[in-house]
């Protein structure tokens, strides 16, 4: 007849019969090199995401006008505009091209105040550069009444006159005429409108606006460009 023992019997387990224990390192070593895939593609998503937004940004801002910290306050993008003669401000003065050349500035003449750019009331050069030639204008057109009264002469075309080479056989006299006047004075409007002259001029308190003058501006090298001329014309 079988008897049981008295008290239960347990014997230790030896190392290599634990299947636990045994693989437990290699399980660690497996989860962590997962573990460290996902890492690497996430930081180098992240990475990609980062550069992508700011390159993309760095090109974007690249294509705004001027410099900063006008550049990226007013954000203003450059656009292809082919010149043509505009009669409404090249004719002499009268009422309707008095209106259209005072429509070219702001209703308070160009002065501004903004926290980031210009806390101090200042005026953007084109601005005051075009009241100046608005004032050439009005003075030249009533110091000379004969100019005017030679009549406006219409024309078919842009390039009816202009700017001739100096050894054109033409007369200089052509100067004198009311169309060519005309045609200058449009012709530098439409280029300070191109490429307007954004450096802030602040206001000079004494004479409640701005001189121009005393104020730093980023210029194109004119004795270079004077240079490159004498080489190739």
């Amino acid at each position: 007849m079988p008897t049981w023992p008295k008290y239960p019997r347990y014997s230790k387990v030896e190392q290599e019969d634990d299947p636990i224990s045994e693989s437990s390192p290699s399980r660690l070593a497996q989860i962590w090199q997962r573990a460290r895939v996902h890492v690497f593609y996430i930081t180098l998503l992240i990475l990609v995401a980062f550069i992508s937004n700011h390159t993309s940004a760095r090109t974007s801002q690249d294509e705004y006008y001027w410099a900063e910290p006008v550049k990226s306050t007013l954000r203003l993008k450059t656009v292809p505009r082919v010149f043509h003669l505009d009669l409404d401000y090249a004719r002499p003065p009268d009422a309707t091209v008095d209106a259209k050349w005072a429509s070219l500035l702001p209703e308070m003449g160009g002065f501004f105040t903004h926290p980031a750019i210009s806390p101090n009331e200042s005026c953007f050069a084109v601005f005051h550069q075009i009241h100046c030639l608005d004032m050439v204008r009005q003075a030249l057109y009533e110091a000379r009444p004969d100019v005017v009264g030679q009549g406006w002469r219409e024309v078919e075309d842009d390039d009816d006159d202009g700017h001739r080479r100096r050894d054109s056989a033409e007369d200089n006299n052509h100067i004198h005429d009311m169309y060519h006047i005309g045609h200058c004075f449009d012709l530098i409007r439409q280029a300070l409108m191109c490429t307007p002259d954004l450096t802030m001029e602040l206001t000079n308190e004494t004479i409640g606006g701005v001189t121009g003058f005393g104020t730093e501006h980023q210029c194109v090298d004119w004795p270079a460009l004077m240079r490159w001329m004498k080489k190739y014309e």
